[in-house]
């Protein structure tokens, strides 16, 4: 036993340090760096495919490693997409990275921008995973699921589900959409009570709907409803004959589910329902008692068309228009258009449930429940300080990242989101500085000579601002060709030293770009430490000079040092990118 054990540890050790044990072609892998190149054959002398980031899934063709140039560990024969090519195995890992290590497009510098990446997080840290309902997204009790029962949960509002529930509810009814085949899996415990009640009910819920159709019953007893199951199903059945009703069986006995749950579990606005003596978990949240927590993950209590949506499959469908959409945000200040990409909030969540195959009315209902009805801190992109640090500029429309641990959870979201932004001249982590009012007009920073705002100009060009500075520039790229991407009338751009240079000129670190209503910007293209609109030798000496202090860089440069970290000091990890940038293995990100 103790040599299995042994065993065990050495292979957790390899896994962690990126070494890949033998294990048989077909098997799943993950790229553990953003912006790896999936090649065309074993070897940086072979074309790109693709752009890989962390997270990727993909499948190994084969185990054995493939000798070519440019990669130290040599070559992995993977399939991406469907797609067969190469990555250096260096990047490329059996273990799924952790959410913190995946970038989720942040920093989140506007509502599309949080609302977008907030749902690729949802679908492939949960819904990809095996947390598929809103019920498993709260209650990991799928035996199925990527990661271990009762871990990686949410929320831990044991009320979550039901209220997001509800708000889908009203707007399929709404909507006229209850009539459709919609799915719904179940969870069954075993050794369940015969009823559990809300500790505020005078009395259990109670049903006795008879069997009216044998085959649906056939059916109830083929995936291995209980009793205390088929009775609410039966009645779902005769008002919607078209729903169909899967069951989860989880394994595991009801009160040891309800023992682990309730150590991650907490409830609001209800004193009969907390635990004695009280047990705060955040201010106004506090721990549940056994029957709280007893009613809340007994799926027989939700088990009516009110609430049954909390079991339904949360990827996407045609069915989840704009207008049913509409309807979860109408009365809310979601209503109308988010006040910086002026764009119906509506139509923002219809796009990123389709491009994350994550239900949009689902999106909608969770932002709805996380923000309120009239918003707050997360959706203000007001500035605030948390930990020594002040941020400004951010949005996080489903307080991903807010963990209750945190002294304030909302705002530690709001640096979660803030992921990958820098400072500003003022020292404060600067996301989009057009934001920071919900009722800010579209364009708040209006050329009043042109009538075009910088921020639409920037847009024009592809640019992403950080404060003063913008970023986003292609390597190489001349004053002309930037030029071409807007009114290049309404733009000055100068070297450096404040002279303006022409179309021809390649455009640098620390060059300005100056528009028609005085505002100056200054370009940051990473990597190019010296500033003449290249990465080479030069930038990887400038940043060795600069490591062993023997040259100072400030502003611009210094920005453009942050190949690898964000912000602060550079270290030996910047260097390591910068030189791994010049071999050809792991090109530098320019956004």
């Amino acid at each position: 036993m103790k040599k299995i054990k042994n065993i065990l540890v050495l292979l957790g050790l390899f896994i962690s340090f990126g070494y890949l044990p033998i294990v048989k072609a077909d098997t799943k892998g993950y790229i553990t760096g953003d912006d790896v190149f999936f090649r065309s054959g074993a070897g940086t002398n072979f074309g790109t495919l693709d752009t890989l980031n962390v997270g990727d899934e993909v499948i190994f063709n084969s185990m054995n490693k493939v000798k070519g140039p440019g990669c130290d560990d040599d070559w992995y024969s993977l399939t991406y997409n469907n797609k067969k090519g190469y990555v250096c195995s260096t990047y490329v890992s059996l273990t799924k990275p952790s959410a913190d290590q995946i970038s989720y497009n942040r920093p989140w510098t506007s509502p599309k921008k949080a609302i977008f990446g907030g749902a690729e997080f949802i679908s492939d840290g949960y819904i990809n995973a095996g947390q598929f309902t809103s019920y498993l997204k709260k209650f990991n009790v799928n035996p199925n699921s990527y990661y271990q029962m009762y871990n990686h949960q949410y929320m831990t509002n044991i009320a979550a589900p039901f209220s997001e529930a509800a708000s889908s509810y009203d707007s399929y009814k709404e909507n006229n959409l209850l009539s459709l085949p919609l799915e719904f899996t179940i969870p069954i415990y075993n050794k369940m009570p015969d009823t559990t009640k809300h500790p505020g009910d005078s009395s259990p819920k109670k049903n006795n709907t008879k069997v009216t159709d044998k085959e649906f019953e056939k059916k109830l007893d083929t995936e291995g409803f209980p009793e205390s199951y088929k009775t609410w199903l039966r009645e779902l059945h005769n008002k919607y004959p078209n729903w169909i009703f899967k069951s989860l069986k989880t394994g595991v006995d009801f009160n040891t589910a309800v023992s682990v749950e309730n150590t991650v579990a907490a409830i609001n606005g209800c004193s009969k329902c907390y635990q004695q003596p009280l047990v705060q978990t955040e201010p106004g949240w506090y721990r549940p008692n056994k029957a709280t927590m007893e009613y809340y993950i007994d799926p027989r209590n939700f088990l009516d068309e009110d609430s049954i949506l909390m079991f339904e499959n949360l990827s996407y469908s045609t069915n989840h228009t704009t207008k049913v959409v509409q309807s979860v945000l109408n009365g809310t200040f979601m209503s109308g258009k988010d006040p910086i990409d002026n764009i119906s909030y509506a139509q923002i969540f219809v796009d990123a449930g389709k491009a994350y195959n994550v239900s949009p009315v689902y999106l909608a209902s969770l932002s709805r429940q996380e923000m309120g009805v009239k918003g707050g801190t997360a959706n203000s992109g007001n500035r605030f300080t948390y930990k020594g640090a002040t941020y400004e500029g951010f949005y996080n429309f489903f307080n991903i990242g807010a963990y209750s641990s945190e002294s304030n959870p909302v705002l530690a979201g709001l640096v979660y989101a803030a992921a990958g932004s820098s400072r500003n001249a003022e020292g404060v982590f600067s996301g989009n500085v057009s934001g920071g009012n919900n009722n800010a007009t579209a364009n708040p920073q209006k050329n009043t000579t042109s009538g075009t705002s910088v921020a639409t100009h920037l847009a024009n060009m592809k640019l992403n601002r950080k404060g003063n500075m913008v970023t986003n520039f292609s390597v190489g790229e001349t004053v002309g060709a930037l030029k071409k991407k807007t009114n290049a009338g309404e733009v000055t751009i100068k070297n450096a030293n404040g002279a303006v240079v022409g179309d021809s000129e390649k455009v640098g670190t620390g060059y300005t770009m100056t528009f028609k209503n005085g505002e100056v910007v200054t370009i940051v293209i990473y990597g190019d430490l010296t500033g003449d609109g290249n990465i080479n030798s030069a930038d990887l000496l400038k940043m060795r000079l600069a490591l062993l202090k023997k040259t100072n860089l400030t502003g611009a440069y210094l920005e453009s040092a942050h190949v690898h970290n964000i912000s602060g000091d550079i270290n030996s990890a910047d260097l390591l990118r910068l030189r791994l940038h010049l071999l050809g293995k792991k090109m530098i990100n320019q956004s």
